[in-house]
């Protein structure tokens, strides 16, 4: 979908951003996607920053890797990760970013 083209969107193009905004609806998932911007991570780097049991992190990765979001590639017994679709980032980060500056309306709108 082109920027600025909700409009003249299609059918699938609706039903393909409801899905991905599904995928992304879990905030662990949102963590996972913010640290691998940094760079390609194994299950264990990822444990030291995301608070989740490693089961846990293993189906987050496993849902968002079936959704194209990340990709992953073996190194021995190791599984690393890394962003497989960049514009996925784009949409955390307009999508975090909107949050961030509606958190400083409201805190404006408070001290007003």
């Amino acid at each position: 979908m082109k920027d600025g083209a909700l409009q003249e969107a299609s059918e699938p193009d609706f039903e393909g951003a409801a899905e991905l905004f599904g995928v992304l609806s879990t905030p662990i998932r949102l963590r996972i996607i913010g640290a691998l911007c940094d760079g390609e991570k194994n299950v264990s780097q990822l444990l030291e920053n995301i608070v989740v049991s490693q089961p846990n992190m293993s189906q987050h990765l496993n849902v968002l890797y079936r959704a194209g979001v990340v990709a992953k590639r073996r190194s021995g017994v190791q599984v690393f990760y890394r962003i497989g679709d960049e514009s996925v980032v784009r949409v955390c980060k307009a999508v975090c970013s909107q949050s961030d500056l509606d958190g400083e309306a409201d805190h404006e709108r408070q001290r007003g």
